[in-house]
């Protein structure tokens, strides 16, 4: 939908992927908001021509610094930590996205030199993802999932078990595991709005 995403609330998905945790504490992501009309054109096009993004009025790139991850924690931290820091702050922001009544995406294929060269990123900061925000003019349903069983193992990898939902207490597969899962996520978008609407308040009684 062609309507422009207010600030605070834009403000407010920032705040929320900031407060992510992160390897170390050290808070490697960057945010490259982008609101020109033309970047996010070229976005799109660096998206290996996934026009739908240059629809959003909103995006942000959100990219890693890997330096100080990798001077503590070698290649792990330049191979692993810096890219899972990332994600969760992109987790973060999508969960408060969906929260504020907005739609968002992770967008993970693209040309990594293009955009690069759009958003002029140096070569010591890598491009993680896009997300396109904004109001949705559909609902999307939801995708298909596999079941617990297909990606729980006991013990040890590759484990299956059957009666898996006897094997844990109480666990109805068919539909408290999704309900839990349903549940498990509102309190988290509530508990990071709380988090980012505290820091708020800290702020202004400064």
């Amino acid at each position: 939908m062609d309507v422009d995403v207010e600030r605070d609330k834009i403000g407010t998905i920032i705040d929320a992927g900031r407060y992510a945790p992160a390897a170390g504490n050290i808070q490697n992501w960057r945010f490259v908001l982008v609101k020109d009309k033309n970047s996010i054109k070229k976005l799109a096009d660096a998206a290996f021509q996934q026009f739908w993004i240059a629809t959003a009025p909103v995006v942000i790139v959100v990219c890693a610094e890997i330096e100080k991850l990798e001077q503590y924690y070698g290649i792990r931290g330049e191979k692993l930590y810096s890219i899972q820091n990332c994600a969760a702050a992109m987790e973060n922001m999508l969960l408060m996205a969906t929260d504020l009544g907005l739609g968002a995406c992770w967008v993970s294929a693209f040309d990594e030199t293009m955009v690069r060269r759009v958003l002029h990123i140096p070569e010591n900061v890598r491009p993680q993802a896009i997300l396109p925000i904004g109001y949705p003019d559909e609902e999307v349903p939801e995708p298909p999932n596999y079941t617990a069983e297909d990606v729980t193992f006991f013990e040890k990898y590759g484990n299956k078990v059957a009666f898996f939902d006897k094997v844990l207490v109480n666990f109805n597969v068919a539909g408290k595991t999704i309900e839990r899962g349903k549940r498990f996520v509102d309190k988290l978008k509530g508990a990071t709005k709380r988090i980012v609407e505290d820091m708020k308040r800290r702020k202004t009684q400064r």
